[in-house]
């Protein structure tokens, strides 16, 4: 599935700690996270703009949540996930900000934002 949103986004800073805590619940529950069996699949993030750094950005990975403030665009990460796994990355930034997930080189999310700041959210 392809997600894509062009235009202005608006989601306030405690939306999205409220949709990566509910990530967070979904993908570790809480009692902590269960042993994945099935195949092994290769994530990759992506996120690019129209400035030369973003603001923030939140990222799920096998082992967690992780945030950074100030990453340099483009940027990209990839990791190796077993069985499914929720995957969510979101970034905000000046200007506009694409977030796109790529499960084994295949396209599954991405969305662009405008604005000041923008916002963007990718899930799969």
């Amino acid at each position: 599935m392809v997600t894509r949103c062009r235009g202005v986004m608006t989601m306030t800073s405690k939306s999205i700690f409220l949709a990566a805590l509910a990530v967070f619940v979904t993908t570790v529950g809480l009692s902590g996270p269960a042993k994945a069996t099935g195949p092994e699949s290769q994530v990759t993030y992506q996120l690019s703009g129209s400035a030369p750094v973003a603001d923030y950005i939140s990222y799920e990975t096998y082992s967690g949540q992780t945030q950074q403030a100030h990453v340099q665009l483009p940027w990209k990460t990839q990791f190796n996930v077993v069985g499914s796994r929720v995957l969510v990355i979101s970034a905000q930034s000046p200007g506009s900000i694409t977030c796109t997930i790529l499960l084994d080189g295949q396209v599954v999310s991405q969305a662009t934002a405008n604005g000041a700041p923008a916002r963007t959210v990718c899930s799969h």
